[in-house]
């Protein structure tokens, strides 16, 4: 018999299906008709797609993944230690000045901690710009001595899954892989039954159950491709457990 050489593993699937592919298949598990724009018991535009990317903003923060990171310019508004955050920005990592890094501390050490200054550190001003900065919650950062003149900062940061501004069109990608699809509809379809409440909405919550057992599982596959995965060592590298068969 012919000798077969091993075959390349397959591409992975292509990134950037639009979220109104998904919409149709949520519509269809709500037994929406007639199905697509604009919905009859649903909203497309203002319930669908945004069930859709509620789900994709669960199961990112689930799994931890897609981390799309990206570098942004952003102006601090002046006179003021509180920040917001820049849109479709998720969460800050880094910050980076005109000197160089700016140090990431936290709210607590500047009130409490930290003894260079006294409690009003909040009326700090500097033509400078800051020397430290700190998160607060998901949607603001503070930066301290706060800039007297607009001064641009480099932002680097985890970006949403989808970053354009709501309401969606269905144009929106979805950054996922084509294996978290499912996943990702039944989280909207039990999402979008809210509002039926009731028995139905009860019947929705098995959907649910499915969601969080295809990201548990998404989330140990992700895990396993890693060469370095985080542990309780300390930060020290540590090898994946062996999966034991029975």
């Amino acid at each position: 018999m012919p000798i077969i050489p091993p075959q390349p593993p397959s591409p992975p699937s292509p990134i950037g299906t639009p979220i109104s592919t998904l919409a149709v298949n949520v519509q269809n598990r709500l037994e929406e008709i007639p199905v697509g724009a604009p919905g009859t018991l649903w909203s497309y535009q203002f319930e669908i797609l945004t069930a859709i990317v509620e789900a994709m903003n669960d199961l990112m923060v689930l799994v931890g993944r897609p981390l799309q990171t990206v570098n942004v310019p952003y102006t601090l508004t002046p006179n003021t230690v509180w920040q917001s955050y820049p849109a479709g920005v998720f969460l800050i990592t880094d910050m980076w000045g005109a000197g160089g890094v700016i140090h990431k501390v936290d709210l607590n050490s500047m009130d409490f901690v930290m003894s260079s200054w006294h409690s009003d550190w909040e009326q700090d001003t500097s033509p400078n710009g800051p020397v430290r900065w700190m998160p607060i919650g998901m949607t603001m950062f503070a930066v301290h001595p706060a800039p007297s003149v607009p001064i641009t900062v480099n932002i680097d940061a985890i970006q949403y899954p989808v970053a354009e501004a709501w309401p969606y069109t269905g144009t929106e990608t979805v950054p996922f892989q084509d294996e978290f699809f499912e996943a990702i509809e039944e989280y909207a379809a039990h999402y979008a039954r809210f509002k039926e409440t009731g028995q139905d909405f009860q019947q929705s919550l098995s959907l649910y159950q499915q969601y969080l057992a295809v990201a548990k599982r998404m989330t140990d596959i992700q895990d396993r491709r890693d060469p370095v995965i985080f542990s309780t060592s300390l930060g020290a590298t540590a090898g994946v457990r062996q999966i034991d068969k029975t």
